[in-house]
């Protein structure tokens, strides 16, 4: 290997930047998928589900705050709104969220008691939106679906506190009209990097990967420098930054999947 100056200087560049390092000492967080599914009994909902389904009358945050600090960890993410579209806070631009659900009146916000409950515990909190909407109409339209998300975006982002994490996930298939959202991922990182510039933005972000799957198997040395000849994305024609560490989930409500044949 030809060592030159120039390549020595690269490769001592290749470190963290000050998100990536407060993520990375967190080492072990919550991931609390709550939703309208929990009424459904769905994994994916198709966003036909009424609001009047969704009554949690016991739910209490601080239960989970405290169960996920005895457990050791150090934050919590809420899974905000899923594929099917229904807000678990009171969002201005929809009416399918926790503000037509008979839950309190109407005058719930999951978001808003996850977040407390965290900052009582002296956990961190971070936020999961789904770009993937499957009930909202403007979905599949362009730039009214990407105005649609960023102003949700916006109002998790300023107005339930300091976030550690913002969870964006890749899945994008139909909406209620039949037609695919081309994401606008660079303004939706503007947006964050504005809004909560010490988030680190996961999966489908520049900060943190995806280990592939969510039964917490990853290979046997996992490093957070990512390969060269896969440091370029498809969609944007971009290239990652070197350090990109892996986010592993693993399920404790349900079995999880089998584990990926290594090669």
């Amino acid at each position: 290997m030809n060592l030159t100056p120039e390549r020595l200087r690269e490769a001592a560049a290749v470190t963290p930047s000050p998100r990536q390092l407060a993520w990375q000492q967190m080492e072990f967080y919550g991931f609390i998928h709550f939703g309208m599914n929990t009424f459904t009994g769905r994994e994916w909902g198709d966003g036909t589900a009424s609001p009047a389904l969704f009554d949690p009358a016991c739910l209490d945050a601080g239960q989970w705050a405290q169960a996920l600090k005895s457990a050791g960890m150090r934050g919590m993410i809420l899974t905000c709104k899923h594929h099917d579209g229904f807000c678990l806070w009171p969002s201005a631009h929809t009416g399918y969220s926790v503000k037509c659900a008979p839950w309190k009146g109407g005058r719930g916000d999951v978001v808003r008691e996850a977040a407390e409950a965290c900052r009582r515990a002296g956990l961190k909190f971070g936020v999961y939106l789904s770009p993937w909407d499957r009930h909202d109409p403007r979905y599949g339209a362009g730039k009214p679906y990407d105005d649609y998300y960023v102003a949700q975006l916006t109002e998790l982002l300023t107005g339930y506190g300091e976030l550690f994490c913002v969870w964006l996930d890749g899945a994008c298939g139909e909406g209620p009209n039949g037609r695919r959202q081309a994401y606008d991922w660079a303004r939706y990182y503007e947006t964050i990097r504005a809004l909560q510039p010490g988030a680190v933005i996961s999966v489908c972000g520049p900060d943190v990967r995806w280990c592939g799957n969510e039964a917490g198997h990853c290979r046997p040395s996992e490093w957070s420098v990512v390969p060269a000849a896969l440091r370029r994305t498809p969609a944007p024609r971009t290239i990652r930054p070197p350090w990109r560490p892996t986010d592993c989930p693993a399920p404790i409500g349900r079995p999880p999947p089998a584990a990926p044949a290594r090669p």
